[in-house]
């Protein structure tokens, strides 16, 4: 029920792009739902650090042009159009890496890095596909 709550405001602010960019901000919400799911789904209590390798270790391949689903295509063809970066994406993984390990924080900064993971790298993954304001002193 949350899940469908969030993903309608974002249904939403995908009609605002490009057919092209449209398609590369799913695949790249894709990625990171499937990602999620890894450690927080109905499998997650089989999850290992082994599988999460096996992931990143997907994902490389991915990022070099070799999908092994259509999820995965999706993205690999997001990835040779737009000037996205792998090393949100790992970070991500991270972020998963970390769930297997705990679920609360004991300060402040390790909650912040862990928001990070979890969440900062989607604005990292998403802004080339988007874009930024031709006056903007920021790069992607």
């Amino acid at each position: 029920k949350y899940a469908e709550s969030m993903l309608r405001p974002f249904t939403w602010g995908t009609l605002l792009m490009t057919p092209e960019r449209r398609k590369a901000i799913w695949a790249i919400y894709v990625w990171c739902r499937r990602t999620d799911e890894l450690v927080d789904g109905p499998n997650a209590s089989y999850i290992t650090p082994s599988a999460l390798d096996r992931w990143e270790a997907k994902l490389e391949d991915l990022f070099a042009g070799r999908p092994y689903d259509m999820f995965d295509a999706a993205l690999s063809d997001t990835v040779s159009k737009f000037p996205v970066d792998i090393q949100p994406f790992k970070d991500m993984i991270k972020g998963m890496r970390m769930d297997l390990k705990k679920s609360r924080y004991k300060n402040f900064d390790e909650l912040y890095l862990y928001c990070y993971y979890v969440a900062g790298t989607v604005a990292l993954m998403s802004v080339p596909v988007m874009g930024i304001a031709p006056d903007s002193q920021a790069t992607t």
